[in-house]
Order: structure tokens, then C-alpha cells, then sequence
């Protein structure tokens, strides 16, 4: 390999076989090690084409560095596709497929298998349909008969939204609740609007599409009592994810990712990588410098990811509307593990500070590095729109979307200025840069905390303590211990009360901590947050109406709820 670099990756018996392999993520007898070697690879090829060898040379061996170390992973579709000459697929995790569900069936079934053979979960807007539900039946058909053809890699996720003034959206907001027994493999979503939200809170009547009246607060209610008995569905708030495209002129966005975090046009795509902030806390401390150049080297392989992806998408919508608006997913993941490293409860206010300072650091930097690409390669395609293009619009456009957001590390100057630089050279590689997916198996496969969730188990998938409890707990952690607490013993047994609230697991945290941490992150990311509001068993329904209008009230631009015990298949929990 021309970059000469090799890996030292070596992943626990259970993340090598189980996640890795079984997934199928790595190819056929091939080790961790050799599948991040394979992907440094396809990078290098990338940037060698775009610059000088010594510089892809250094490169290629920094971001092999930091996925030796755990500090940065990439979403599973780049760890099973990049430099697989065989595949030839896109490095994309999602789309949303650029064919109207009015089209003949058998169009619409050729371009979701071709998605999801490709890797790429998709998202569906259901409102063009007269029946949404039967739709959304067709569409979760053809998800099961590819999931179970032997022609996908890995499993993908898939949504359809609908929105509350349908006039079939009483049968979409009960579709999966009078189908417990169906295996699903889609999300579901209601759109809610401003409109609507203020008719519920003064009880007024809400107009569906097509002339008839129903109170909004029973559409509310029969929303609430569907996600309290089966979690869904979720709200989604399209007016509020549209406000925030950065492209409009490009055309508002259709649809959402399987998991709501970034907007999507038809045809669009997103790249998605992550920062594992707990590999950068070390004695209560945060490494905010290898942060940095961690989010420099990420922009850059997500920008190489993207070329990767452009030459080999199976239709040229998707290479024409990724050329002209190149977004970027740069994420985190370890939060949890973050937090207990340097001494704080996920569920305080000092939490909630240090989580949206460190994920603004990353986003200043992440435009600084887009910036910086755009200088050597180009701008975004869109870039150079006269109307549309919100960066050319006015100076202050990143002000005026980050910079009254009080962070420790950036300032609103520095917004201002950067903002400045960047309409009057029109220099930016990527429409957009950060997003917060909920990162699944990327995260498993490093050992760390998944997304910004909390810990969900203190116990990983072999029975065993995982490593951040052992670390939390220093000398009084023992084999004996560890023994009991698998045997059921509660861990606040042998420790003190302070550790005991660093360890708390998702539905120990109340939901408006939850909610409240959401509502921090997501003023300081250019798309949104994929979080789910956990909550206990005995939650009520009313409570559950609670969270998703008080989600409505913090302007989140979407929630997902899940109570304790809703479904048969949810992972045991210690």
C-alpha cells in the first residue's frame, strides 16, 4: 500500500465477530486491522489525485493514527464499502430516493433495493399519497424481502413522515400500533407544523387537508397513546429542519435520514464519520487541540468520502445533487464516556454546557477546515448561486446562527469573522458539516458510548463490566465485584453517591434531562440530534404527551420517545 501504513486495530472476540463480521463489514477473510488499512487506502487515492503524494502520504498516516487510538470511526457504509473493488458502491448511509411514490411499483421496488444494496437507508415523504398506509406497507415489504435476499451487507434504516393535515393521518398515527405483530423495518413520523401546535395549546379545531375538522389536542392525544404503547410515532417539524437548509435554491428539503438527523432533497445523500470526544478526556481534562486537528483531518476524509461516493452512485441525480450542495455529516460519539471521565452527570446543567461547547468547537472547526478545502478543490456547486445560497446572502449568516449561543470556546467573533471570509470568497467545500446521527454500530465497534446518549447498560454484551465503570471506579473495582454486580447486585452497593450519579443509565435519567440535553446541542449543529427520550415502564400517557410538546416548546426538530418494556426485541439492560 502506497501510504505504508499499517494497523495495529484489535477489536475485543465479540466486536471482531459479531459486529464486524457478522455484519459483514469486512470482507472475506479479512481482519480489522486489513479493513482499516483498506480504507486509509481508498482515501489516500483520493487525496494523491488532489495533491502532492508527501501530503496524502501524511495524511493518510494521521487518519490512520486516530483510528488506531478509537478517537474517530466512520459510519459502517465507508467500513464496508471504501476500497472494496468488488462493490463499487457509494460511501453513503442514507438518501432519499429521487423517484415520486406515484410512479409504477416496480420502479419505485428497483430503486429502494438499489439503495439498500448499496448500503444506503432511505427516507420517504408519504404525502403525496392518498393512502400513506399503504404505502408505507409496500415500502416495508420490500425492506423485509431485502433484508432477507442475501443481497445487503449490513441493516438499513428507513422512515416515511406524513403530515398532520393528511387526510388519512389518523390511520398513519395508529399503523403501527394495530400492527404489533408485523416485523417492521421503517420508522414512522408525523410532520406537526406551527399551525398546528397553536390550535393544540388554544384547543381549537385543526383543518386537515381536505375540508374536514378535528380538534388538534385529540390528534395529539391519539399520537401520544400510540408512542406510549409502541414508541412510534415520532414528530418531526420540517418547517423548522427547512429553515435551516443552507441551499434552498437547490430546492426545500423533502425528507429526513432514517434517524431525523439532516434534511435531505430528492437525490441527496450524506457522508457521516465521528469523533469519540471519551478518547480525548484524560484527568478531568478535555484535549480541545487534538479535537481540532482531529476535525480538520475528518472534514477532509468525509470530502474524499463524498468523491468516492459521486463516481459510483447507481443514478446521476444523486451525483448532480451531491456535487452541488456536498454535504457532511461529522458527528461524535463517547459523550457518556466523556462525561464520566471528566466528573460530570449527564443529567446536570454542567452536562449539558460541556457537551454543546465541545460539539460548537467542532463545528467552528469543521467550516474552518471546509473553508480551507474549498481553496485547493472548489467551492460546493451551489456556492456560486446569486439567490439562495444563504452563505451569500448576507455576512452574518453564522453569526446569526451561532454566535448568541454563549460557548466557552467559541465566540460570536469568531463566528462573525469566519462568516465574513467565507461569503467574501465564496470558499466553502460543504453546505453543510455537522449532524449528530445516533452512530449504532460505528460506536460499538471502537467500545464506545453510542451518539449523545447516555450509558444505556453497564454491562457490555459478553456479561463483562465495560471499561468506563472500571475506570469510574478505580481500586474498588474487583473480579468479586464485577461478579455480583453481572449477578445483579446494584453497583450503588460499593460506591459512593457522586459515582453513583455518574453512572447512571438512560432510563435512570429523567426525561426532561434528556430533552433539556437535545435542546443544548442542538443550538450549536448545522442539521439536528438523533436522541431518544427514554423513559421507565410506568410512564403514563399523559407524560409522554408531555415530552413531545415540551420538545415542541425547546424548538427541537424532532423527538423519538421509547418506553421501557414497549417492544419484545429491546437489548437487556443492566
Amino acid at each position: 500500500m502506497p501510504t505504508q501504513y499499517r494497523s495495529s486495530f484489535c477489536p475485543s472476540p465479540y466486536i471482531r465477530d459479531c459486529i464486524l463480521r457478522d455484519g459483514h463489514i469486512l470482507a472475506p477473510n479479512e481482519t480489522p486491522a486489513e479493513m482499516y488499512e483498506r480504507i486509509v487506502s481508498a482515501l489516500y487515492s483520493i487525496e494523491v489525485s488532489l495533491t502532492s503524494q508527501k501530503r496524502a502520504i501524511n495524511f493518510a498516516t494521521s487518519i490512520g493514527r486516530l483510528l488506531d487510538e478509537r478517537k474517530i470511526v466512520f459510519s459502517t457504509p465507508v467500513m464496508t464499502n471504501a476500497g472494496r473493488a468488488e462493490f463499487n458502491r457509494p460511501l453513503t448511509a442514507c438518501t432519499i430516493p429521487p423517484i415520486s411514490l406515484q410512479s409504477d411499483l416496480a420502479l419505485i421496488r428497483e430503486m429502494v433495493d438499489s439503495n439498500h444494496q448499496e448500503a444506503m437507508g432511505t427516507g420517504f415523504n408519504l404525502d403525496e399519497v392518498d393512502n400513506p398506509v399503504s404505502m408505507l406497507l409496500f415500502l416495508n415489504d420490500l425492506a423485509i424481502q431485502g433484508a432477507t435476499s442475501g443481497k445487503e451487507d449490513r441493516p438499513v434504516g428507513n422512515i416515511g413522515i406524513c403530515s398532520i393535515d393528511h387526510p388519512r393521518i389518523v390511520d398513519f398515527i395508529t399503523s403501527k400500533q394495530t400492527r404489533r405483530g408485523l416485523l417492521w423495518k421503517f420508522n414512522i413520523s408525523v410532520n406537526t407544523t406551527e399551525s398546528f401546535w397553536l390550535a393544540v395549546q388554544n384547543d381549537r379545531a385543526w383543518r386537515l387537508r381536505n375540508g374536514d375538522v378535528v380538534y388538534a389536542n385529540e390528534l395529539l392525544d391519539l399520537i401520544a397513546q400510540s408512542a406510549h404503547a409502541c414508541a412510534e410515532p415520532g414528530l418531526i417539524f420540517m418547517d423548522r429542519i427547512n429553515r435551516d437548509n443552507p441551499v434552498p435554491a437547490n430546492g426545500m428539503y423533502h425528507g429526513v435520514a432514517p434517524c431525523a438527523e439532516v434534511g435531505l432533497i430528492p437525490g441527496e445523500t450524506c457522508q457521516f464519520g465521528y469523533i469519540n470526544i471519551g478518547a480525548f478526556c484524560h484527568n478531568g481534562s478535555v484535549d480541545l487541540d487534538g479535537i481540532k486537528q482531529a476535525t480538520e483531518l475528518m472534514v477532509r476524509a468525509l470530502d474524499d468520502c463524498l468523491e468516492i461516493s459521486i463516481q459510483n452512485y447507481s443514478t446521476g441525480i444523486s451525483s448532480e445533487v451531491v456535487s452541488l450542495r456536498r454535504k457532511i455529516g461529522l458527528g461524535i460519539c463517547g459523550l457518556a464516556d466523556a462525561l464520566v471521565l471528566v466528573g460530570i452527570p449527564y443529567s446536570s446543567l454542567q452536562a449539558r454546557e460541556f457537551a454543546r461547547d465541545v460539539v460548537a468547537v467542532i463545528n467552528y472547526y469543521s467550516k474552518i477546515a471546509s473553508h480551507s478545502i474549498a481553496k485547493e478543490r472548489g467551492s460546493f456547486g451551489a456556492m456560486n448561486a446569486k439567490f439562495g445560497c444563504r452563505y451569500n446572502e448576507h455576512l452574518d449568516y453564522l453569526n446569526v446562527k451561532y454566535g448568541n449561543v454563549d460557548t466557552q470556546w467559541v465566540t460570536g467573533t469568531q463566528w462573525r469573522r469566519l462568516g465574513k471570509r467565507i461569503k467574501i470568497t465564496r470558499m466553502l467545500r460543504n453546505s453543510s458539516t455537522i449532524a449528530l446521527p445516533p452512530t449504532g454500530r460505528s460506536a460499538l465497534v471502537i467500545s464506545a458510548s453510542t451518539g449523545v446518549e447516555p450509558l444505556f447498560s453497564l454491562i457490555d454484551p459478553d456479561g463483562n463490566v465495560i471499561e468506563i465503570v472500571k475506570q469510574a471506579l478505580g481500586n474498588r473495582f474487583t473480579p468479586e465485584r464485577e461478579h455480583a454486580f453481572a449477578s445483579g447486585e446494584d453497583i450503588g452497593n460499593w460506591c459512593d453517591i457522586s459515582t453513583r450519579e455518574l453512572l447512571r443509565t438512560s432510563v435512570e435519567i429523567r426525561p426532561n434531562d434528556h430533552l433539556l440535553m437535545t435542546a443544548a446541542l442542538q443550538q450549536v449543529v448545522d442539521e439536528s440530534v438523533s436522541k431518544t427520550i427514554n423513559l421507565p415502564r410506568e410512564t403514563p400517557v399523559d407524560e409522554v404527551k408531555g415530552v413531545y410538546t415540551q420538545a415542541y416548546a425547546l424548538n427541537l426538530k424532532g423527538i423519538t420517545m421509547y418506553r421501557d418494556g414497549t417492544s419484545f426485541f429491546q437489548p437487556h439492560r443492566l
